[in-house]
């Protein structure tokens, strides 16, 4: 994207993810930068505010704690532009781009009672439970070469039918385990709150769910082995 403080910039005709992109510029082009984000904020604000309120009301917070929550929310997005329009896979960019925002917003519910301000998550707080195979081969692939990501998405593909036999809570559990369960290890803390609360399952629900998907999938996997 190449632009100068001269240029002319009709910022509401300019797709999301492209304000986005200006966000990311704000170093170099500063009021440009803040024309973007306004334009973004005005653009999501709806949506943002009446979903920080279907959030808040599950944690017995009203609607001025929602409107805080959506501020920062955005104020995140001011420091971290960093949504990826290659992950959209189909979907459109600002229903893509709405995906994104909940999650980060979900995070500062869950930091609302410890802090005064807007939260800024650590690195273990900043992680994401993980619903599809393109979020978990991003996860496990330690290239950023695209062809490595193709050739291991590949290898993962056989699970894509093995996941048609699971409910969605089972094959969001059963990937974000496989993303960040290690040998010996349980997973982050952070993750299994979230994984909690994200799917209403307390944890003892959440290991049988966990099991069972290990089974389907394993079951599916020597099945299929066999049939070759």
């Amino acid at each position: 994207m190449e632009t100068t403080l001269n240029d002319t910039i009709d910022f509401e005709k300019i797709c999301s993810s492209e304000l986005l992109d200006y966000i990311s510029f704000k170093a170099e082009y500063p009021k440009e930068a803040e024309l973007a984000f306004a334009e973004f904020c005005r653009r999501f604000e709806k949506d943002i505010l009446q979903k920080a309120e279907v959030y808040c009301s599950k944690f017995g917070y009203n609607e001025i704690v929602a409107l805080d929550v959506a501020h920062c929310a955005f104020a995140r997005v001011w420091k971290y532009p960093t949504f990826n329009v290659e992950k959209l896979k189909g979907k459109s960019i600002d229903k893509g781009i709405l995906l994104w925002l909940y999650p980060i917003m979900y995070t500062q519910i869950l930091k609302f009672e410890h802090a005064t301000t807007c939260a800024d998550p650590n690195e273990e707080e900043a992680l994401e439970i993980i619903t599809n195979l393109d979020d978990l081969t991003e996860k496990l692939c330690d290239s950023d070469d695209i062809e490595d990501k193709k050739i291991l998405r590949k290898k993962l593909q056989i699970m894509d039918g093995a996941f048609l036999g699971l409910t969605e809570k089972h094959k969001i559990i059963y990937l974000t385990y496989k993303a960040y369960e290690r040998e010996g290890k349980n997973i982050p803390r952070s993750i299994s709150k979230k994984l909690q609360e994200t799917l209403e399952l307390v944890p003892v629900t959440i290991r049988i769910y966990k099991r069972d998907a290990n089974l389907h999938v394993q079951k599916y996997l020597n099945e299929s082995h066999a049939r070759k």
